[in-house]
């Protein structure tokens, strides 16, 4: 597949359809970035190595040599963390030849704005592309308001800290 044909995307329906395109065309130069051009979906993420991640703020890391590792490697070094409902959860990858693989926490990925099986047309659109670690996107799932509520908090947080520190008299 060296090209992406808008129409043949709007034909699939099946999330693990659209899944699969996208995995397949991690390194294709697929996304017109407005400041890079023309790049794939892996020198997207490189480019956002060391950045905050835009919702926890935790520096984001890329490279795989670095942060993937086995299961009990993964969990010596800290890559466990809890997930919404309280549970233990390490980021993992099924590779069908390798078997399973974890990654750091803040290992930075790609999030769709618009989810891409719902706007598969959208899929390598770049306003529709957000560089955020991968726990956060674990934690954002489909949820489109995620980012709203995530400002909600913030500034609920933010207002009671001022009132903590300025207490109304």
């Amino acid at each position: 597949m060296s090209r992406i044909d808008k129409r043949e995307l709007a034909a699939l329906y099946k999330g693990a359809d659209i899944n699969v395109v996208w995995w397949e065309s991690r390194n294709l130069r697929v996304i017109d970035h407005p400041k890079f051009g023309l790049i794939s979906p892996n020198e997207y993420r490189a480019k956002s190595k060391g950045k905050p991640c835009p919702f926890c703020g935790q520096k984001m890391m890329h490279g795989s040599a670095f942060y993937r590792t086995r299961k009990r490697d993964a969990i010596a070094q800290g890559y466990q963390y809890k997930d919404g409902n309280g549970n233990q959860t390490i980021n993992t990858i099924r590779n069908r030849h390798t078997g399973y693989t974890y990654f750091y926490p803040h290992y930075v990925t790609l999030d769709h704005k618009l989810n891409k099986a719902r706007c598969p047309e959208h899929m390598f659109d770049a306003d529709n592309l957000e560089a955020i670690c991968w726990k956060c996107n674990s934690a954002k799932g489909d949820n489109n308001a995620y980012e709203l509520q995530h400002s909600l908090n913030y500034i609920q947080d933010l207002a009671q800290t001022a009132l903590d520190y300025y207490p109304i008299l």
